[in-house]
């Protein structure tokens, strides 16, 4: 079984690996001696990485230190507040924490202690390898409570040397995702695997990703879907020159096709290409090259190499082609599992598959059709399912709409939107009627400021129906 630092010391150490904000770089050597020597002050321990979001390099070197050391790595925000991160510290029975220098960690049983300062805290006694535990990643919690996935050794490493020769002959490929996330994990593993430059940003806002595009030159961009909509939404492709790039990647939620054409439209000579999966899911993965010159179909692709696709019913049996059930995906890798939490892994990993929590439906040409995240379909006014991505990418159409998202509220199918500019709301119903049933219009759309969102840019639905319901 490869490890992860074998594949990082078999690369060209002038190899710049990673930039942050454009300005501060780690080639592949400095990134292998610098955490080579933070190691030789490692025991073999699960430890947690808390960065803030500018000290990428810090977290990398931290990263692999880690597992050089024979560890365990659990990556955290500090974003989370202290009450958090010690609930996540405690939950994933952490014995050690490595720090940014600007990050002032929680108190909790195990040692702490910044890259710099390692050499002076005592973290002997605290030695515990975890055999087939290479990581813990936290989802986003979108949908209900952030839960720990585990992750052996060989899902890790799973197919990266071949991974890293999609990157071939790309100059430079921009992440723009965020610090101790899922995405941001990706990242880092793109960067240590990848024949090129991977380029990570200290702010993920619109304004910061559109203009470090134009500033960084990169031929392939990895953009959160929310992001790339309020980049169009907002006209910040006037602003700032996005053509230079080759390919722009749109992952971990589905895509409006509104924004899609509207990307096709400002960016011609851009690859759009649409990709789903999830923390528990990885490496399995669906995807789709958009084809400019084919009708704009609301699909997500076809499994990549080595990912299985299956749409069952409650009860786990397959269904047919254009009927909507449960989606599930697995892949030739390892499977994962949720830390400490066996019934709820029993739940979600079975026989090799992981249930993803969403719905969907397959044609008969096995390209994969998501309706909703099963916690938010919308029971309609006839008691049948609504789905609440095709009442936001309705309203989407609409030129005057930035963002959109609906939820069930007291009056059955309610939307809140953020507006480009003023739009009456006979307007607004107007235009979900021209692409929605009946049974699917909003009863209530409500004008918001903005759309709380979760750390890689997804709607929380669920605060949002508190903040304008009370329920």
């Amino acid at each position: 079984m490869t490890t992860l630092p074998e594949l990082v010391r078999d690369r060209d150490d002038d190899l710049v690996a990673l930039t942050v904000d454009g300005d501060r770089s780690l080639t592949a050597g400095q990134w292998t001696r610098a955490s080579e020597a933070a190691a030789e002050h490692l025991p073999a321990a699960r430890v947690a990485l808390v960065h803030d979001d500018a000290d990428w390099i810090g977290h990398a070197v931290a990263g692999l230190a880690v597992r050089m050391a024979g560890g365990t790595v659990v990556g955290l925000s500090p974003h989370l507040g202290d009450a958090e991160l010690r609930a996540r510290l405690a939950r994933c029975e952490v014995d050690g924490l490595l720090h940014g220098d600007a990050v002032t960690p929680p108190s909790f049983a195990g040692w702490a202690a910044s890259l710099s300062g390692l050499g002076t805290v005592d973290t002997r006694g605290a030695s515990r390898p975890d055999d087939d535990l290479a990581e813990i990643i936290h989802t986003s919690g979108t949908t209900g409570g952030s839960k720990p996935v585990a992750v052996s050794h060989g899902n890790l490493t799973f197919g990266h040397e071949g991974r890293g020769r999609l990157f071939t002959g790309v100059d430079g490929v921009l992440a723009a995702v965020p610090i101790g996330t899922n995405a941001g994990h990706s990242a880092i593993m793109t960067a240590m695997t990848a024949p090129t430059t991977v380029h990570v940003l200290s702010r993920q806002d619109p304004e910061t990703v559109a203009r470090m595009i134009e500033k960084l030159g990169v031929s392939m961009a990895i953009v959160a879907p929310s992001t790339a909509t309020r980049m169009i939404a907002l006209g910040l492709h006037e602003r700032h020159d996005l053509t230079g790039l080759k390919v722009l990647m749109l992952g971990s939620a589905p895509v409006p096709m509104a924004t899609v054409s509207r990307l096709l439209e400002v960016l011609p000579g851009t690859r759009i290409v649409l990709g789903y999966g999830s923390t528990e899911s990885a490496p399995a993965f669906v995807s789709r090259p958009v084809d400019p010159s084919e009708p704009l179909e609301e699909h997500l692709g076809s499994p990549s190499a080595g990912t299985g696709l299956l749409i069952t019913g409650p009860d786990g049996e397959p269904l047919p082609a254009g009927e909507v059930g449960e989606i599930r995906l697995r892949s030739e890798a390892p499977p994962r599992w949720y830390f400490g939490d066996p019934e709820a892994s029993a739940r979600v990993f079975q026989d090799g598959w992981t249930r993803m929590g969403d719905l969907g439906h397959v044609d008969e040409e096995g390209r994969l059709h998501f309706f909703d995240r099963a916690a938010d379909v919308i029971t309609g006014p006839d008691g049948g399912p609504v789905s609440s991505l095709r009442v936001e990418h309705a309203l989407l159409w609409h030129p005057g709409v930035a963002e959109a998202a609906a939820f069930a509220g007291p009056d059955g199918v309610t939307a809140a939107v953020v507006l480009r500019s003023p739009v009456p709301e006979k307007e607004l119903h107007g235009a979900a009627a021209d692409r929605l049933d009946e049974r699917e219009r909003p009863a209530r759309i409500t004008v918001v400021d903005s759309l709380p969102r979760g750390p890689i840019g997804k709607t929380l639905k669920q605060e949002l129906r508190r903040r304008l319901t009370g329920g």
